[in-house]
């Protein structure tokens, strides 16, 4: 059973993140580390479940109050994580902290296309030996099944110390003042 703090009086946040999403796996763009955190979107769930990290609140840069809440997880404590140290992407240099919530995201989401696109993004997959013998003599010996929804954030300060939190943050609720997308 996940934890379900209830949100404050007038908040206005609505449920959107980690719990209610539907995607397959996560990636968590961490700007300070030029790293992608990648894992299961379950064992961030999991990760959650243990009850072991508290509900944070999440502000922008010219809004009054918090615009979403979530949990800060030691990325340590996300099961079968990865790391995709990606400093050669040539994206970084657009990211500024001043940036929308918004151009910040599209920017991550660039930075995980590029390293999809290069090989480099992890996937986890259905495989299996095709023992047809015409198959195998066509030079397939192992076919691979993957349709996959990958959930990107922008995770700017997160990750890995000294120059990240630690932690990564696992979002549970949110509300969109600004109207942006």
């Amino acid at each position: 059973m996940l934890p379900q703090p209830q949100p404050a009086p007038g908040d206005g946040l609505f449920e959107y993140g980690i719990t209610t999403e539907r995607s397959d796996i996560r990636a968590h763009v961490s700007v300070v580390n030029r790293t992608i955190y990648v894992f299961q979107t379950h064992e961030g769930i999991r990760a959650i479940q243990s009850g072991a990290w508290p509900l944070r609140n999440a502000s922008q840069p010219g809004v009054n109050g918090i615009t979403a809440d979530g949990w800060c997880v030691a990325a340590e404590a996300i099961g079968d994580l990865r790391r995709i140290k990606f400093v050669s992407w040539e994206g970084w240099t657009q990211f500024r902290r001043d940036l929308s919530t918004s151009r910040k995201g599209e920017l991550a989401v660039m930075c995980v296309i590029g390293a999809m696109q290069r090989g480099r993004f992890p996937f986890w997959v259905n495989a299996l030996e095709d023992d047809r013998e015409e198959v195998q003599r066509q030079g397939t010996d192992i076919l691979i099944f993957c349709r996959k929804r990958v959930q990107v954030k922008c995770d700017y300060d997160g990750g890995d110390k000294p120059d990240g939190t630690g932690n990564l943050f696992l979002q549970r609720a949110e509300r969109n003042p600004l109207k942006r997308r």
